[in-house]
């Protein structure tokens, strides 16, 4: 009976203490690792003898551009950020960019590979040849051709609301910057060719220019006229100093502001200024306005 009774204990007591270990364990999960941050590797810094350094100035759809210069070598983008800045004689703006060897990434610079350029998103013509250690001068030029003119318009010639565009025939065809130099104004220049714009500039067309006022009336004509030629962007654009005479465009009285005393006064004193640019003395022009005053 003895044997029998510690048997029947034996027999129960191991499942029962492998229940109670399984419980054991349910109760005290065990804790979650603690994950391993993965450590980057660190960028390496080029080197001098790493990188070919292009400058210059770039342009875009006959404007200069400011936004970035992606710089490759095959598939390859291989320039860091590039670096605009405006030149002090304003003849463009300054890229600067650096294109990395193949031991800063992969497919980059090796010695003679060709480098190739985006301006704007726009392949550029230009080309350079990767060395190390280098920084050479490139105008970039991506987009159509376009002609390019600069020059001076004397003191007062054109107010700040007004703006001097390109022609050629009958269609305006570029654009137009001024800016101040020592003894009167600066003005650049640049017209499109019939690629960029249906009748545009052609090699050989002539074109003319006229002043504008802020409505977009033509107020006067230069007499000087020029020829397009494409600008190849390495040779000094054309250069033309600008005068200006009376067209048939200049409107005189109320242009919609509503002040007709106002808008005769200030379009007769715009041509008075415009006679004094084609030449008459003063004697001439007291003239001219007391004519003026006398039909009135």
């Amino acid at each position: 009976m003895t044997t029998l009774r510690r048997a029947l204990v034996i027999g129960f007591s191991v499942p029962l203490i492998a229940l109670g270990g399984s419980v054991a364990q349910a109760r005290t999960p065990s804790p979650t690792p603690t994950p391993t941050p993965t450590t980057m590797a660190p960028t390496p810094t080029p080197s001098a003898q790493q990188v070919a350094t292009f400058q210059g100035s770039a342009w875009a759809d006959a404007h200069a551009s400011s936004g970035p210069i992606v710089a490759k070598i095959g598939d390859a983008v291989c320039s860091e950020p590039s670096i605009a800045g405006t030149p002090p004689d304003s003849t463009g703006i300054i890229y600067s960019v650096r294109v990395v060897s193949g031991d800063i990434r992969d497919g980059c610079g090796r010695e003679g590979d060709v480098v190739t350029f985006l301006v704007e998103g726009l392949q550029a013509s230009q080309t350079a040849v990767w060395h190390a250690g280098t920084t050479q001068f490139l105008v970039l030029m991506a987009g159509p051709p376009f002609a390019r003119f600069v020059g001076s318009t004397g003191v007062g010639g054109i107010s700040g609301d007004e703006v001097v565009l390109p022609y050629v025939g009958d269609n305006v065809c570029g654009n137009f910057k001024l800016s101040s130099i020592p003894g009167g104004l600066a003005y650049e220049i640049n017209v499109y060719s019939s690629q960029q714009q249906p009748g545009c500039g052609v090699e050989g067309a002539q074109v003319t220019f006229n002043l504008l006022d802020a409505q977009g009336n033509v107020i006067a004509a230069a007499k000087e006229k020029g020829v397009w030629h494409a600008w190849d962007g390495m040779s000094d654009p054309q250069k033309l100093n600008l005068t200006f005479g009376p067209v048939g465009g200049i409107k005189l009285g109320n242009t919609g502001t509503g002040d007709a005393s106002g808008e005769e006064g200030s379009a007769w004193g715009r041509l008075s200024t415009l006679l004094g640019f084609v030449g008459l003395t003063g004697a001439a022009l007291g003239f001219a306005l007391r004519r003026r005053t006398t039909t009135r």
